[in-house]
């Protein structure tokens, strides 16, 4: 429950209240470490969104070491031509990873068309060398998962994903986008819902993730 609520709080980027939960679920669940990792990084996600970024990353590696757990990686399952195939963020694994990106880039191009705007307070560590707040972004395994469905089945009109996090708000907006540019129906199931989005270019969800 706890979670959720931040999760609204981090929507609504209230840093007050969202201190507030957090302290509360430390002093109600202190055992319950899993849910304090979810509550850290629904934390640091705020102090990024309100431009705190020094002490988004200070507070995430401080907090982690304390509660003695590592951030969970994010992955991206989906299922094309009867293969299972998962990727996680920034992934060059797959022997067809030169066509994704490229895929991805062209994805990207066809965003910023439609007026995409990427939201850097979603991006809760330093940039690396190189690296642009576009590029971390663009890399999620959500985007990495969708641009594998259209390099495997270029026109497909149905994409089905599944991911063991909450999908980021960038991600959010941007596959609204996707599901409206491309006329095709894209159902990401994430940790706390199922979300359809669907080729007028809303969600199921009406933004409430």
């Amino acid at each position: 429950m706890y979670t959720s609520l931040l999760s609204g709080l981090r929507n609504n980027r209230n840093r007050y209240l969202s201190e507030k939960m957090y302290n509360r679920m430390k002093s109600l669940f202190p055992d319950q470490k899993q849910d304090l990792v979810a509550g850290v990084i629904l934390l640091s996600n705020i102090y990024s969104s309100v431009g705190e970024h020094e002490l988004a990353t200070t507070f995430r590696s401080d907090q982690i070491n304390y509660l003695g757990k590592n951030v969970k990686l994010g992955l991206s399952c989906t299922e094309v031509n009867g293969q299972l195939v998962t990727f996680h963020a920034h992934d060059h694994s797959h022997e067809r990873s030169s066509e994704i990106f490229s895929e991805i880039d062209r994805l990207t191009s066809e965003l910023i068309a439609h007026g995409y705007k990427c939201d850097s307070s979603w991006i809760t560590r330093r940039l690396k060398e190189g690296e642009t707040d576009l590029s971390v972004l663009c890399g999620h395994s959500e985007r990495i998962a969708i641009a594998y469905n259209f390099v495997e089945q270029p026109g497909t009109k149905f994409i089905q994903i599944t991911g063991n996090l909450r999908v980021c708000g960038d991600c959010h907006q941007a596959i609204k986008l996707i599901a409206k540019i491309r006329q095709c129906y894209i159902i990401v199931s994430d940790v706390n819902r199922i979300h359809h989005f669907s080729p007028n270019g809303q969600c199921s969800c009406q933004d409430h993730f």
